[in-house]
């Protein structure tokens, strides 16, 4: 489950962790059935690389929808430059922003 769902639900929980974290307790676990609590997609995720196991959403309603407002079109649309706005930021804050993104990345591998 992620550490930012709701308190009493997060003591409950077996394991918390970000989605990654949680996608690999789940891939390398012993157990063979697990409850998720994190956007449904991660669900169907892990069926396809453990079909031996079980995944369960928490709910059927955890969907991030935060996560499907940006879809594989417009990014390409942006990189081809018809589409998307231009964020315009400055030389410091680009440095800071990339010093997440290249942690993130990092920790993704």
């Amino acid at each position: 489950m992620h550490p930012e769902c709701h308190p009493d639900m997060v003591k409950e929980a077996d394991f918390v962790g970000s989605t990654m974290e949680i996608m690999a307790y789940a891939e390398k676990g012993g157990g063979r059935e697990y409850i998720i609590g994190t956007e449904n997609s991660i669900v169907e995720h892990l069926q396809y690389k453990c079909p031996e196991k079980r995944f369960y959403p928490l709910s059927k309603d955890c969907v991030c929808h935060n996560m499907q407002a940006t879809t594989l079109m417009d990014v390409y649309r942006a990189v081809n430059g018809t589409g998307g706005e231009e964020i315009v930021m400055s030389d410091e804050l680009i440095t800071a922003s990339r010093k997440c993104i290249d942690e993130m990345l990092r920790l993704g591998t």
